[in-house]
């Protein structure tokens, strides 16, 4: 296979210690063979008074720096919208994205004119489809939908602008079937591509950190719901609770711990050794794709580990034991289910990173749940 140019366009940043499923995927393509280069956008000094976890590399923005055998760029631009807008200042946040959209960066017009595959995800990202077009007229670009953008409440200007620029896309992922009819008038192919995990990062998980038995773990912040641990810890007061990476909870309980962020192959030890884990999604309408796409879930069940979550979210899983976001006596119910139902062995349908690099590579001969 000749090794391609392989460009991917993010909010997040390569160089974070904070992982996603697009670092693991440029991990794939490079292991591959792949020229890759990881771009960052939406950043600039407004984002030094939000938590965006790319603060630590303000100094290292605009220009590039190779780590790990791929480059990697953050743009920082002298503004720039916020995914979410300003409020009720619609017309402000619009001027804002359409000056950003047209503001001077060399290095992504750059970038894009040498890349034979783009890869921009849903997000911010999503509103500089058009410019890249421009920039590049034969490259394959794909738009890689990881949440949609009405679920992460990003701002309508922003699934606006993408729609404008539909033209400009050559084929549309969606890591969850029930994504698709969303783009049905996109007039491209849609396909369906779910999540991976990182399957040798599992291979030599370190001992358990854990002092006691009886403990329950979650990862991550999308759509953290803390209500769930006001209900969750005091009607298990003999399980602790280990939270890492998710955002603050604002009080305390006695067997809770938050621990921040980690290193992706530190929260390993704390899944693997613990009795159940919690993907605490809150109640939000066209939250069901999670049930395909989440990644923390997919985690848990390559683990083996019970998994506790919405309802919406349990898919046709075995290992996954839903309640009702609020609901006290189904939040008690599906966290002892978890703890009190062997895991029931099935085979597994997680794939491995570098399955799904190659199913990108290979859309042309793939069948689309959507053709153009």
């Amino acid at each position: 296979m000749n090794g391609k140019t392989i460009l991917l366009v993010s909010r997040h940043d390569y160089r974070t210690g904070w992982r996603a499923g697009r670092h693991f995927l440029a991990d794939a393509f490079r292991a591959q063979g792949h020229s890759v280069q990881f771009f960052s956008v939406g950043f600039s000094p407004l984002s030094l008074l939000s938590n965006d976890h790319r603060k630590s590399l303000f100094g290292a923005s605009n220009k590039w720096q190779e780590v790990d055998g791929i480059g990697c760029y953050l743009w920082r631009s002298p503004l720039h919208p916020f995914g979410k807008g300003l409020g009720n200042h619609a017309a402000l946040t619009n001027g804002m994205f359409r000056w950003w959209i047209g503001s001077k960066c060399n290095a992504l017009d750059e970038a894009s004119r040498q890349a034979d595959l783009i890869v921009v995800e849903s997000g911010i990202a999503a509103a500089l489809i058009g410019r890249i077009r421009r920039s590049t007229p034969n490259a394959q670009i794909i738009y890689f939908v990881a949440d949609l953008l009405e679920t992460i409440s990003a701002h309508s200007f922003i699934a606006e602008q993408l729609y404008r620029d539909r033209a400009a896309i050559s084929d549309i992922v969606v890591v969850a079937r029930a994504m698709a009819p969303h783009f049905e008038g996109f007039g491209c192919p849609v396909h369906f591509v779910p999540h991976g995990v990182s399957k040798s990062d599992f291979d030599h998980i370190g001992p358990s950190p854990y002092e006691t038995s009886g403990n329950i773990a979650t990862v991550g912040s999308m759509l953290f719901d803390p209500a769930f641990f006001d209900i969750a810890a005091p009607a298990f007061p003999d399980m602790h609770f280990h939270l890492i990476g998710t955002p603050e909870l604002g009080r305390s309980f006695d067997n809770v711990t938050e621990y921040g962020r980690m290193p992706f192959k530190d929260t390993l030890p704390f899944l693997k050794h613990a009795d159940t884990g919690v993907a605490p999604y809150a109640d939000r309408d066209g939250a069901d794709y999670l049930a395909d796409s989440s990644l923390k879930l997919m985690q848990y069940e390559f683990l083996r580990l019970p998994a506790v979550c919405p309802q919406y979210a349990v898919g046709d899983k075995a290992n996954r034991h839903g309640y009702k976001p609020g609901d006290p006596v189904s939040i008690k119910d599906a966290v002892g289910q978890a703890l009190n139902t062997p895991f029931a062995d099935e085979a597994s349908k997680v794939l491995d990173w570098k399955d799904v690099a190659d199913r990108l590579l290979a859309l042309d001969r793939a069948a689309a749940l959507i053709k153009s």
